[in-house]
C-alpha cells in the first residue's frame, strides 16, 4: 500500500486558564468555537466573531489577553481497519506554536517547545478503528518565558519583552519598532497523519560543480523508515528529459547514488542567465510496487562569498560570486508579511516576490526575527532567480546559551538546514541579526576572546560561532557561513571589513540622508528611511476623523520610537512642513524615495572593477510590511508600492546614469550590472530653474562591463542654482537617464512648473514640464493601481511616459514637489 496521508484540517477550541484540570476543560461542553488549520488562535477568534481586527484603530490594545491566555485545541479523525493494520502510522505537526502538550486518545504523547521544530510521533499503539481524538494544550508563551526570565536572569533585548529570547518564537510576535505586539498561538503550519509500510525519511542531493563550471556531481542519499526492497533514483534535464535511472537494494535503511553531469546547465540570479533545475524523483519499490515518491528541484550553481584585500582601500571585501561571476547585490530585508502568517497563500508569495523582481532586486535577506519561511518562499525564489541572506531566528538581543537551550537551538537549525538545503537561491546562512551589535553597545563583545562563551556577559556566541557553523559544515558544506549582520572586524561599526548596518541615518544622529555615501561599508545590509503608505491604506485601518495630523491612531500605527519626531526631522531639513494629511503623506514619501536613491547609488558607485569592490550589496529595510503601518518598506501591507518602490527600482535599473556634485563641478556615472562592455552617447544637460538650457555637452562614450565608471566632469556655467541631466543614447534609443537637483529640496521652488499630463491609451501616460520639477507622482484612481514607472524626475525637453500595469480606471491626480495637478 503506497504512504497515505490524512490532513487534519478541522478542530475545534477554547481559551484554557492555566489552572484549569484538562480533563474538565475536555468534558465540558462550554466555550468550544470551531477552528481552522493551518492556523492560530488570533484567527480563529477573528473568523468566529469572538475579537475586532487586531489591525484596525487601536485594537491590537484590546487583544493583549490573547497573548497572556492558555489555549486547548482538540482534532479528530477517523481510522479504519485496513489503515490501522499498516505498519507505521505517523502523527506529525509541521509547526506547533510554541509550548505545546500533545494528548492523544488520552495518553501524552509529545511536549514540543520551539515553533521551528516540525514533530512526529509514532502514534500506532495510541490509535483505534472509528474515531480518534488528539488535544494540544498551549501555554501562553508570554507567562512561559517569564518563568524562564525568573530562572535563568533578565537580559537585554531591543523591541518586545525580553523573556523573548528564551523563546523559540518568532520574536517579531512580541512587537518590533515596524509591527504590532500579537502573541500567537496554535497550529501554525499542516498537521497530518502518515499510514506507510515503509516512507522516504529523506531525499538529500548534494550538488558539487567543478571551478571551470563544466562538471557536476548530484550525489543523492535516502534515508528510509520500514521495509523496502529497492529505492529508484531519476534524474531529468531542466527540459524534463530522463538523464539516468536507477535502481538501488538499500544498505542499512539507506541508499546513495551519484550522478555524474557534464557541461550542466546552471542557475543564475535572474538577468545573469536562465534558472535551469534538475529535476530528481525518489521512489520507494515494495513488492506489489511503489510505496513512497519524493522529488525536488534543484539548481547547480557555485557560491563563494570573496573577502579579499583590496587594491588601494583598508580591510577586505564583502561579496557574492555566482558561477564565477562577482555580482552586486542590491535588494531588501524581507520581514513576514503577515503578523498571522498561516493566512499567507502560494499567490501571495508570488506576488511579493514578482515585485522584488520588477524593481531589479537580486537579494532578499530573510531577517532574523521572523520566521524560516514557507517552502513555497524559497521555490519562488529559485524560480524567479532571487538570491536569500538567510538568518537564524535570532535578533536585537543577548540570548542564553544554557545545556537546555542549547539543545533546542540544535533541533532548531538541524530541522531547517534539513527542509532548506536543497534551494539554490540561498547563498548565505547567517548567525543572527544585531546581536553583535547590541553586545558591543553594552560593552559586552570581547572579539578577542575564544575562551567558554557560556560563562561570559555575552554567551550566546557560542551559537554563532561554534554550534551553527559547524551544524552547517556537517549538513549544508555547499554555502558559506557568517555569524551575523552586521559583524566584522573589531566593532559591528568597522566600514571596511564585513557587512554594516547604516542606521546613521534616521537612527543615531539623524545624519542627512544626502550623506549615505559617507556612511557605507563592504556590505550595507540594512539601511533605510519611512515613509507613509498611500491614503486607502491609511483609510483601512482608521475611520474619517482619526485621518488628521494630530491622530493619535496615526501615530499608534508607528511603531518606531520617536518615529513621529524623526520623521518630522528629515521633512524639515528638506522639504518643511505638511499642512494636511494629504500633504504629509506625500512630503514622507518623497523624503523617502530621494533617501532610499541617494543610498542606492552612492553604495553602488562603490562596485569599480576587479580588486576595486569596495561595496559588494546594499540591502534597503524594508521591502514589506505584516500589517497597515507607518514603516520603512517600499510596499505596504496590501501590496501597494509606495514612491520609494520606483526610485529603488530605477536605483537598481542594470544600466543607469548617476550624477554627483562637489561645489561648481558636476560629474556623470555609469554603473554597468551587465557582463559585456557598453559604446553610447552622453549628453549632459544643464538647466536653469526657469527652464532655460544654460550648457550641453555631447560625448561619446564607453562603459565597462560589471563596474561602475566615471564618464564626464563638467563645470557650472552659472553662479546660482542650476538642475543638471544626463541622457544615455545608442542610436535614437535613449537607454538611461539621471537628474541632480540642488540640494536640500526645499532651497529651490518648484510652484510654477506647468506639468501636463497627456493620455495615451492602453494605460500609457506621457508627462510632460515647461520647467525642471521632481518627485512627479501619479496617483491612479484604483487603490491597487501600479505602474511601470512613477515618482519621476522630468525635464522640459525630455517628457516621459509611463504605463498603468495593474489596476482599473486612469490616473486621479498628479503631484510633484511643489505642486498638484488635478485630473478631471
Amino acid at each position: 500500500m503506497p504512504l497515505q496521508r490524512i490532513l487534519i484540517d478541522q478542530a475545534r477550541f477554547k481559551a484554557l486558564a492555566p489552572e484549569t484540570e484538562l480533563h474538565s476543560a475536555l468534558e465540558s461542553a462550554e466555550g468550544w468555537l470551531p477552528a481552522q488549520l493551518p492556523g492560530c488562535v488570533h484567527l480563529d477568534l477573528l473568523r468566529n466573531g469572538q475579537i475586532p481586527d487586531p489591525f484596525f484603530s487601536l485594537n491590537e490594545e484590546a487583544v493583549q489577553w490573547i497573548g497572556e491566555s492558555g489555549w486547548l485545541y482538540e482534532c479528530t479523525f477517523r481510522l479504519s481497519a485496513e489503515q490501522l493494520a499498516q505498519p507505521h502510522i505517523d502523527l506529525c505537526f509541521d509547526g506547533l506554536d510554541t509550548f505545546a502538550e500533545v494528548y492523544l486518545n488520552g495518553t501524552h504523547v509529545l511536549s514540543s517547545q520551539n515553533m521551528f521544530v516540525p514533530q512526529r510521533i509514532a502514534a500506532k499503539t495510541h490509535l483505534r478503528e472509528g474515531e480518534n481524538r488528539v488535544v494540544i494544550r498551549f501555554e501562553s508563551a508570554l507567562r512561559r518565558g517569564k518563568a524562564l526570565e525568573a530562572q535563568y536572569g533578565v537580559r537585554s533585548v531591543w523591541n518586545g519583552d525580553p523573556s523573548r529570547v528564551y523563546v523559540r518564537k518568532a520574536q517579531y510576535h512580541y512587537g518590533w519598532d515596524w509591527g504590532p505586539t500579537l502573541l500567537t498561538a496554535g497550529i501554525w503550519r499542516p498537521a497530518y497523519l502518515e499510514i506507510y509500510e515503509a516512507r522516504l525519511a529523506e531525499l538529500y542531493v548534494q550538488p558539487t560543480l567543478s571551478d571551470d563550471l563544466t562538471y557536476a556531481e548530484l550525489t543523492a542519499t535516502v534515508h528510509i523508515e520500514g521495509e523496502a526492497e529497492a529505492v529508484r533514483l531519476a534524474l531529468y534535464d531542466p527540459l524534463g528529459m530522463l538523464i539516468e535511472s536507477v535502481q538501488i537494494a538499500p544498505d542499512k535503511s539507506q541508499a546513495r547514488h551519484v550522478f555524474a553531469l557534464r557541461q550542466p546547465r546552471l542557475w543564475y540570479p535572474h538577468g545573469y542567465g536562465q534558472q535551469a533545475r534538475y529535476h530528481v524523483v525518489a521512489e520507494l519499490i515494495g513488492e506489489a510496487g511503489t510505496l513512497d515518491r519524493r522529488d525536488l528541484r534543484l539548481g547547480i550553481r557555485r557560491v563563494r562569498l570573496v573577502q579579499e584585500q583590496l587594491a588601494d582601500q583598508d580591510g577586505t571585501s564583502f561579496y557574492f560570486e555566482v558561477n564565477n561571476v562577482p555580482i552586486f547585490c542590491g535588494g531588501a530585508n524581507w520581514i513576514p508579511a503577515d503578523s498571522f502568517t498561516p493566512r499567507l497563500t502560494v499567490t501571495r508569495y508570488h506576488e511579493w516576490l514578482r515585485l522584488a523582481v520588477e524593481a531589479n532586486m537580486l537579494m532578499l535577506r530573510v531577517w532574523g526575527g521572523g520566521i524560516y519561511e514557507d517552502e513555497a518562499f524559497y521555490e519562488l525564489c529559485d524560480e524567479l532567480g532571487l538570491l536569500v541572506w538567510q538568518d537564524f531566528m535570532f535578533a536585537c538581543g543577548l540570548y542564553p546559551a544554557h545545556p537546555e537551550f542549547l539543545e533546542n537551538v540544535r533541533a532548531e537549525a538541524t530541522a531547517q538546514l534539513k527542509r532548506l538545503r536543497h534551494y539554490a537561491c540561498i547563498v548565505l546562512w547567517c548567525g543572527n541579526n544585531e546581536d553583535y551589535q547590541i553586545a558591543e553597545s553594552f560593552g559586552l563583545y570581547d572579539p578577542d576572546f575564544n575562551g567558554d562563551f557560556t560563562q561570559t556577559a555575552f554567551p550566546a556566541r557560542e551559537i554563532y560561532e561554534r554550534l551553527l557553523p559547524q551544524l552547517c559544515a556537517a549538513l549544508d558544506p555547499t554555502r558559506p557561513y557568517w555569524q551575523g549582520s552586521p559583524y566584522g572586524g573589531k566593532s559591528v561599526f568597522d566600514q571596511t571589513i564585513g557587512d554594516r548596518h547604516t542606521w546613521e541615518i534616521w537612527h543615531g544622529n539623524m545624519a542627512d540622508y544626502q550623506d549615505y555615501p559617507h556612511y557605507s561599508g563592504r556590505f550595507v545590509s540594512e539601511f533605510g528611511m519611512q515613509g507613509l503608505p498611500i491614503l486607502p491604506t491609511i483609510e483601512a485601518f482608521t475611520v474619517p476623523e482619526e485621518r488628521t495630523l494630530e491622530s493619535a491612531v496615526l501615530s499608534y500605527h508607528n511603531k518606531a520610537g520617536q518615529g513621529q519626531m524623526r520623521l518630522a526631522h528629515y521633512l524639515e531639513r528638506n522639504v518643511g512642513h505638511a499642512e494636511s494629511l494629504p500633504d504629509y503623506i506625500y512630503l514622507t514619501q518623497f523624503v523617502q524615495a530621494e533617501a532610499v536613491a541617494a543610498a542606492f547609488e552612492g553604495f553602488r558607485l562603490g562596485w569599480r572593477g576587479e580588486s576595486r569592490r569596495y561595496i559588494g550589496g546594499a540591502l534597503v529595510w524594508q521591502l514589506n510590511d505584516c500589517y497597515p503601518v507607518i514603516s520603512w518598506s517600499l510596499v505596504d501591507y496590501f501590496l501597494r508600492p509606495k514612491p520609494a518602490y520606483y526610485r529603488a527600482k530605477r536605483a537598481l535599473a542594470p544600466l543607469m546614469l548617476i550624477l554627483r556634485s562637489e561645489g561648481q563641478k558636476v560629474t556623470c556615472w555609469a554603473v554597468n550590472a551587465r557582463l559585456e562592455p557598453i559604446e553610447a552617447d552622453l549628453t549632459l544637460d544643464c538647466w536653469s530653474l526657469d527652464g532655460t538650457l544654460l550648457h550641453q555637452v555631447r560625448r561619446a562614450v564607453q562603459i565597462g562591463a560589471n563596474q561602475a565608471v566615471a564618464l564626464l566632469d563638467q563645470e557650472s556655467p552659472s553662479d546660482s542654482s542650476c538642475i543638471w541631466s544626463a541622457r544615455l543614447w545608442q542610436g535614437e534609443q535613449l537607454i538611461a537617464r539621471a537628474a541632480r537637483f540642488p540640494e536640500p529640496p526645499r532651497s529651490v521652488d518648484y510652484s510654477a512648473a506647468r506639468v501636463k499630463v497627456l493620455a495615451l491609451g492602453d494605460g500609457r501616460y506621457q508627462v510632460s514640464t515647461d520647467r525642471p520639477v521632481r518627485g512627479v507622482w501619479l496617483e491612479a484612481e484604483d487603490a491597487e493601481g501600479r505602474w511601470d514607472d512613477n515618482m519621476l524626475d522630468v525635464l522640459p525637453d525630455d517628457p516621459q511616459t509611463v504605463c498603468l500595469v495593474a489596476g482599473i480606471g486612469g490616473v486621479r491626480q498628479v503631484r510633484w514637489y511643489g505642486g498638484t495637478l488635478s485630473i478631471h
